[in-house]
């Protein structure tokens, strides 16, 4: 005769159940106490959660990744200088290994990279400082212009009345004009952070390297991840530096004002791919058509697509190889998420963060399928 036994005692010593098979531990009935094996406190989680340990996962770390959000917005006033800061030091890492490789002394390169980037930092704030305020005392003419132009010229002009408002026109040279003075006093801080970052990479490497945290996977890992960021900056820095040079060409033929400061905005922007230049051509745009009609601002929109395609398609993939080719959605995607996240500096910080992601990413062998979602192979890139 086979004996039933009350479901409270059957989770707690895995007595046979009417099958004859034991009874794996489990939660005493509907208000019962955990078993010995049970899940403690089942009363409080519902059981299509704790009854799949992945879901429960899955939850726990989509509150923690939204905590981790809330409090990066809340620290946005700070995180977007010091991001800024760890930007500038990794493009100027290139500068420091090419001299160490062309045999100067540790001391002699470190110190030419650190006057670099003070030097260049200090001279970008007073073009941003004095291209900004030239262009807030314009900015009354440039409305004048604009309102000229639609009121006089037919054709394109007048179509584009009813699309874009020369209201508009100047409200977007307006935001510019903020949007340079909030990049140029966070990057006074930065400068100095990407300073510090400099005189110190050389005893933070030689730490990894002698074996601290070895045994952590993160730190293991850092010199690959520091080797291929590097690597993919300098490929960078190189595309962008022929993207902007061509760019300032083009407006100083044009006679755009300020060409100098939207060409040194096209180079950081360049580092987003097809979608960063495009943005740079927005202020040069505008103001070519507020002083020369439709034709020059034409010439600017024509030019900097051309030399867009050009560096994604013919520069970038002959200096890298498409070692890393980011699908469009993901550029798209984590541009504005930054932009949103970190304000106006997210703008600078949204590739190089998302590059560091998927490098961490490749790097670890539970997480390399999430990379090849976010990235193309060579097959891919060539078509």
């Amino acid at each position: 005769m086979t004996h039933r036994t009350p479901a409270g005692l059957a989770g707690d010593a895995g007595i046979p159940s009417e099958t004859g098979r034991p009874r794996a531990a489990s939660v005493a009935g509907s208000g019962g106490v955990a078993g010995s094996g049970g899940v403690a406190g089942s009363r409080y989680v519902t059981s299509w959660v704790s009854g799949a340990t992945n879901l429960f996962a899955m939850l726990v770390t989509a509150v923690l990744v939204g905590a981790a959000l809330f409090l990066v917005a809340w620290l946005s006033p700070v995180l977007a200088p010091l991001g800024l800061g760890l930007f500038l030091a990794a493009i100027a890492a290139p500068l420091f290994t090419w001299l160490r490789e062309r045999g100067s002394s540790a001391g002699i390169a470190l110190s030419i990279t650190v006057a670099v980037v003070a030097i260049g930092g200090v001279a970008v704030i007073l073009l941003a400082l004095t291209s900004a305020a030239t262009l807030a005392t314009s900015l009354a003419t440039y409305s004048d212009e604009l309102q000229a132009r639609y009121a006089t010229s037919g054709g394109i002009p007048a179509t584009l009345r009813d699309l874009v408002p020369p209201e508009v026109l100047a409200g977007i040279l307006r935001s510019v004009v903020d949007i340079v003075l909030e990049v140029g006093s966070s990057l006074a801080f930065a400068i100095v952070i990407a300073a510090l970052l400099l005189l110190d990479g050389e005893r933070l490497t030689r730490l990894v390297s002698s074996g601290l945290g070895s045994g952590n996977p993160v730190f293991r890992e850092t010199p690959g991840l520091a080797r291929a960021a590097i690597t993919y900056m300098l490929v960078r820095i190189r595309v962008n530096i022929v993207t902007a040079a061509s760019l300032l060409v083009l407006m100083l033929v044009l006679g755009v004002d300020n060409a100098l400061l939207w060409a040194v905005g096209a180079f950081f922007l360049s580092f987003v791919p097809y979608l960063g230049l495009t943005l740079a051509l927005i202020p040069p745009t505008i103001l070519a058509f507020a002083e020369s009609g439709p034709i020059a601002a034409a010439a600017i929109v024509v030019g900097g697509l051309v030399l867009n395609l050009v560096a994604e398609n013919v520069l970038e993939p002959t200096l890298a190889g498409r070692a890393l080719s980011l699908t469009t959605w993901v550029v798209f995607l984590m541009f504005f998420f930054w932009v949103w996240l970190l304000g106006p500096v997210g703008a600078l910080l949204s590739m190089p963060i998302t590059v560091m992601i998927v490098l961490t990413l490749q790097h670890n062998e539970r997480t390399r399928w999430v990379a090849a979602l976010l990235t193309r192979d060579e097959g891919e890139a060539a078509a």
